[in-house]
């Protein structure tokens, strides 16, 4: 009884530290809205339940398979979102705001990116509401605005990093618009559609996973030289 008090005292200790206590009630925040998301889904769509919070394999009897590169961009899309998202944070912590803000943006791009992706927004959601008929155009266009104004308010730090790879990365995407919009989806062109993305995808990836180790490194490396 005395080592589970003892260690409770420890945990509560620790909460008491920095903003823990902060980014754990965010995360129960979004899980609440999560569960009522899914209940928001179920009223609009009537999509049962079980179809809802089940595996996708297993609800519909599907080999595990399919889907098979769309589920590994949609992890690369999410562990891209966590590298820069840690690294906005760590940046803010030593005062790099400038480079925290860039992670920060493209965190949230990468994140609007992955839930668009993941969940068919501009392929299916959006076209199942009234007057959002122009959904694909008018996404695509807004990704667009969105990319020149990043590349605007930060080519500095763009210019100071590998940016050749996100130069393949938006390169790749835009092939892979190009075939979306001309061609029809199926066959040998849906497979190069979808080829041209993942490549975009893996650019898009090593440009922040290169780019974050060597923004926080120097950093680091710098505040232990000027304490």
């Amino acid at each position: 009884m005395n080592i589970i008090k003892s260690e409770f005292n420890k945990i509560k200790q620790k909460l008491n530290t920095d903003k823990i206590p902060h980014f754990i009630f965010i995360n129960y925040i979004l899980v609440i809205f999560l569960l009522i998301g899914i209940y928001f889904i179920n009223y609009k769509f009537n999509i049962p339940f079980e179809k809802l919070t089940g595996d996708p394999a297993l609800t519909f009897n599907a080999h595990p398979f399919v889907g098979f590169l769309s589920n590994i961009g949609v992890l690369i899309w999410s562990f891209t979102a966590a590298i820069c998202y840690f690294s906005a944070v760590i940046l803010l912590k030593i005062n790099d705001k400038k480079n925290a803000l860039f992670f920060l943006s493209s965190a949230i791009f990468t994140s609007v990116l992955l839930i668009d992706d993941f969940f068919m927004f501009h392929d299916y959601i959006f076209y199942s509401f009234k007057n959002f008929k122009i959904a694909q155009p008018l996404t695509f266009t807004i990704y667009a605005i969105f990319l020149l104004w990043y590349i605007v308010k930060f080519y500095k730090i763009i210019l100071n990093s590998l940016y050749i790879f996100l130069v393949l990365a938006v390169g790749f995407f835009g092939l892979s618009v190009c075939i979306d919009l001309i061609f029809e989806s199926g066959g040998l062109e849906y497979f190069i559609e979808d080829g041209f993305k993942f490549i975009g995808l893996i650019n898009w990836m090593l440009f922040f996973l290169i780019t974050s180790y060597q923004t926080c490194t120097n950093k680091m490396v710098l505040k232990d030289l000027n304490p």
